[in-house]
């Protein structure tokens, strides 16, 4: 698979980024959990202590939109969706890879093994080590059998792999994997008061969590909503937040992040 990447000089990226002011509102849409806390993306790349407080923050060229870890590395996406961004921990952008896509990069995800990617084209991305990349088109595999899909979010953990995003006519939907070869919808229905409802929120993003053994979706009107090993126990939950971006675990606590600079520790 051909792709065009773009290596800087480290020193003079590291030398030219500008940090904010302590105390300054930050406004991040996505993180990664290290030993000492977070490494997040948003406006600026900053680095989180395990609370969940702001320690120190580096301007970015663009905002970034999602993330994910590999080897200690954060791999990151801007709002044009053209390019995956490498970042070393210390907030420097190494590399730029731009994969050959029909559509736009929307969301980044990793199991500590594999990156995985999709874009409102229906796309699928996959690799083991963020430079190669191989595509699926979902659309195009699963025409006739699954309605066209604008994916949005993309979580990998617990040996299988989740997307969403929303089908033609404006409908959530999610599928599942265990190493992205063959995908089946997760039906995203729930019980509340006895009543059987099927969620109708807009995804913007999941999260896996090793603890809960659950996947999470996260949408608009602060809607996350769990999405268990058994099929029949997905549950709704709400923040006070117009869209959660990212729920990251760091052992048994949660951070979890939201529009307008929203962000929480959650604690058991």
């Amino acid at each position: 698979m051909k792709f065009i990447l773009r290596t800087f000089l480290t020193c003079f990226l590291l030398w030219s980024g500008c940090n904010a002011a302590h105390g300054q509102e930050v406004r991040l849409n996505a993180a990664v959990a290290d030993s000492a806390g977070f490494m997040a993306v948003g406006e600026v790349f900053a680095w989180l202590d395990a609370e969940g407080n702001v320690l120190d923050t580096l301007s970015l060229p663009v905002p970034m939109v999602s993330a994910a870890g590999l080897e200690g590395w954060v791999f990151a996406l801007d709002t044009v969706g053209r390019e995956i961004f490498m970042i070393h921990p210390t907030g420097v952008i190494v590399a730029h890879i731009e994969p050959p896509l029909k559509g736009r990069l929307r969301a980044i995800a990793s199991d500590d093994v594999t990156l995985w990617a999709v874009t409102d084209a229906g796309e699928i991305l996959r690799s083991d080590n963020g430079f190669m990349w191989t595509i699926k088109d979902f659309n195009e595999e699963y025409g006739g059998f699954y309605p066209k899909m604008d994916f949005r979010a993309v979580a990998a953990g617990g040996g299988s792999v989740m997307i969403a995003g929303l089908t033609e006519d404006g409908r959530p939907a999610a599928f599942t994997s265990s190493g992205g070869g063959v995908w089946s919808e997760r039906i995203l229905n729930y019980t509340k008061q006895n009543r059987p409802l099927y969620l109708h929120a807009v995804p913007s993003a999941l999260a896996f969590d090793a603890v809960q053994d659950s996947f999470y979706l996260l949408c608009n009107d602060g809607v996350m909503f769990r999405l268990p090993s058994c099929s029949h126990c997905n549950s709704i939950d709400y923040y006070p937040v117009d869209t959660l971006y990212a729920r990251v675990p760091l052992g048994f606590d949660v951070l979890v992040l939201g529009s307008d600079g929203f962000r929480v520790l959650e604690k058991p």
